[in-house]
């Protein structure tokens, strides 16, 4: 009677631990997304706009964006994510904003790739006490419904500025196309529908060193662009081999299927 109790310990302690570890079987994410675009710029904006440039988000600027990248799970609590954004964005002074009478309208495409950090306040993983991980039919299944996280990183942002204005002495001009450092800083929420497929949405601004992303700098100018994307995605869980690769890429895997 000791050494099936024993037996059934160590099952259930096996068992457990596998249980524990199943984030790891799928370490890796392939995501696609289609959102928006907002730039904010010394062109457009609200005279009494404030709340981190919220309120100067308007219908007439919005424009799209899409979204890829691959994501891989360092531990329950965090990832790191490669992401390739193509962005569309304008901005004009429209009637109403803060130099209307300028009437400059701005259309820019922008390309960022980039590296992302993100940490989990809500994980995917539910925790759960020994006694409740199994109901009658067996293991439960640990995933949460919802997780939440927020991120930080750093990017190469490619930029391409058309500006429709009347040259004023008093400003700075730069229509070339440039590469420029942006940082990513947002938060992001994800939807689990099930073991493969997870929905989620993302927004987050891009703090640069550039001032000409609208093509122009005003002599009043005292802060450098910035742009924002939200992004509706999708994301698919990848196997992962036993040595941490995706599945489809592990060739030992192959090369002992051939055999």
């Amino acid at each position: 009677m000791r050494k099936i109790s024993l037996l059934i310990l160590a099952a259930f302690c096996i068992s457990s631990a596998v249980y524990s570890q199943r984030w790891k079987l799928k370490r890796y994410e392939a995501v696609i997304g289609i959102g928006t675009t907002n730039i904010f710029s010394d062109l457009g904006g609200r005279v009494d706009a404030s709340m981190l440039f919220i309120e100067d988000i308007t219908f007439r600027d919005t424009r799209p964006s899409i979204y890829t990248g691959v994501r891989y799970k360092i531990n329950q609590q965090s990832s790191a994510k490669l992401a390739l954004i193509y962005g569309y964005g304008k901005t004009e002074d429209f009637d109403g904003s803060r130099n209307d009478h300028r009437q400059f309208l701005a259309k820019t495409h922008l390309v960022e790739l980039s590296a992302h950090y993100e940490y989990y306040l809500i994980q995917e993983t539910k925790r759960y006490r020994s006694a409740a991980m199994f109901n009658r039919r067996g293991m439960l299944n640990n995933y949460s419904t919802i997780s939440l996280y927020v991120f930080g990183g750093i990017g190469l942002t490619k930029y391409w500025t058309t500006l429709e204005s009347e040259p004023r002495p008093t400003d700075t001009y730069d229509d070339r196309n440039k590469f420029i450092p942006s940082f990513p800083l947002g938060i992001g929420l994800k939807y689990i529908i099930s073991d493969k497929w997870i929905i989620g949405y993302e927004i987050g601004g891009r703090y640069t060193f550039c001032d000409y992303i609208d093509g122009f700098k005003p002599s009043a100018s005292k802060h450098n662009d910035i742009y924002w994307l939200s992004t509706f995605n999708l994301n698919y869980r990848i196997k992962t081999s036993r040595r941490g690769l995706p599945l489809f890429l592990d060739r030992y895997r192959v090369r002992v299927r051939r055999r």
